[in-house]
């Protein structure tokens, strides 16, 4: 029988040790049945990996997980050096804590081919856009994909386009440099619903070349950057980056998040 490994390429550390311990204590029997795995607290991804070792004893399986758990978390670890907590507002100066600010024109100086930017709302975009704007001057090659929240007046299907060049109008005249091109903007249409079942675009990230990504609670606007009280990290790791990117780009090809027309 073949090795499922999709779950084992998953787990995280905790996934791997509980396994381990399920195994040793006998809650999963050596006959890896389903019922025991389900029973224990694990889903089909773990019932169709331990298929693909049946005949293997228990113990030998556990003391293979739990190898792996030990190389994941140092591996995890190392990764851990290349993640930076990023503050803006009141701080008592600890060393390590990086402004927010200074962080986002540092890896906007650093793209070289995309960057993807989600956020709730903008203030001040010219300020705060100023390093991407001057990034894009030099290398205008760079894509750059905005994902915003457009709210609705009405709600009204028929005025989603309106909405849309509202939004273009607004952002080219208030946060937008006029020589340098627009970025493509885009916009979840369930935004513009009204009612108890409406929805935000409350994602506030930044991924840049598939290779740093910053997530935070600051939106785009010069007080969430520099006084109020905000939380982030930036991670230098292409997986995650690579991932958070994907998401938007799924949501994308699904039609679920839409690109507003050009005016």
């Amino acid at each position: 029988m073949s090795l499922d490994d999709a779950w084992l390429d998953a787990a995280n550390p905790a996934d791997l040790d509980a396994l381990a311990r399920a195994l040793l204590d006998g809650r999963v029997g050596g006959q890896f049945s389903r019922g025991s795995i389900q029973l224990a607290g694990f889903g089909e991804g773990a019932a169709r990996f331990l298929d693909g070792v049946r005949g293997t004893a228990p113990h030998v399986v556990a003391w293979m997980l739990q190898r792996l758990s030990r190389e994941r978390s140092r591996a995890d670890d190392r990764y851990a050096s290349v993640a930076s907590l990023v503050w803006s507002g009141a701080s008592e100066g600890q060393q390590g804590i990086r402004d927010t600010k200074v962080v986002l024109d540092g890896i906007f100086s650093r793209a070289e081919s995309h960057v993807l930017i989600a956020t709730y709302v903008m203030y001040d975009g010219l300020s705060v856009f100023a390093r991407l704007a001057d990034r894009l001057r030099e290398r205008p090659e760079i894509r750059v994909d905005l994902y915003v929240n457009l709210p609705s007046e009405s709600g009204r299907d028929d005025d989603e386009a309106a909405d849309a060049a509202h939004f273009i109008a607004s952002f080219e005249r208030k946060h937008w440099p006029h020589d340098v091109p627009l970025p493509a903007i885009h916009y979840d249409p369930e935004t513009r619903k009204h009612g108890p079942k409406r929805a935000t675009l409350h994602a506030k990230c930044v991924v840049v070349d598939r290779r740093w990504a910053f997530v935070t609670s600051a939106n785009f606007t010069e007080a969430a950057q520099e006084r109020n009280i905000e939380a982030g990290v930036l991670l230098e790791h292409p997986r995650l980056a690579e991932s958070l990117a994907g998401q938007f780009e799924a949501l994308k090809a699904s039609g679920r998040l839409k690109k507003m027309a050009p005016r």
